[in-house]
């Protein structure tokens, strides 16, 4: 006569619990590489808004007239960001060496962005 408890087929409740654990970690792993993405993702939109007003001030000295092209600042606030907006220009001849730096979280981030203006 055989054993019916040998006989059943399917998983003990360890072999269950030990696959659920299993399954977890994994999940938990995946939900903070998730969380870490979405955090590059926020700084990378935030970098790519400092770079574009950094670039609308070099445009907009571009357009100036020559004797108006000096340092200076000004803030802007995007979203809720506060970007602090720098630039100097140096002159050397007939030419200014313009540097706009922006910068957010209080100084700790910051690009810029230079260029040669030519007067003709």
């Amino acid at each position: 006569m055989k054993n019916p408890i040998k006989d059943k087929r399917g998983f003990t409740l360890l072999e269950v619990m030990i696959s659920v654990i299993i399954l977890s970690v994994a999940l938990l792993a995946l939900a903070g590489l998730q969380i870490t993405s979405i955090r590059g993702n926020a700084f990378g939109g935030t970098m790519t808004e400092a770079i574009t007003i950094a670039r609308d001030k070099i445009e907009d000295l571009k357009r100036d007239d020559w004797d108006n092209v000096v340092a200076g600042n000004d803030t802007q606030v995007v979203r809720g960001i506060s970007y602090a907006r720098n630039w100097q220009a140096q002159t050397a001849g007939n030419t200014k060496e313009v540097t706009v730096t922006v910068s957010w979280d209080n100084g700790t981030h910051q690009v810029s962005l230079a260029t040669t203006l030519v007067d003709y």
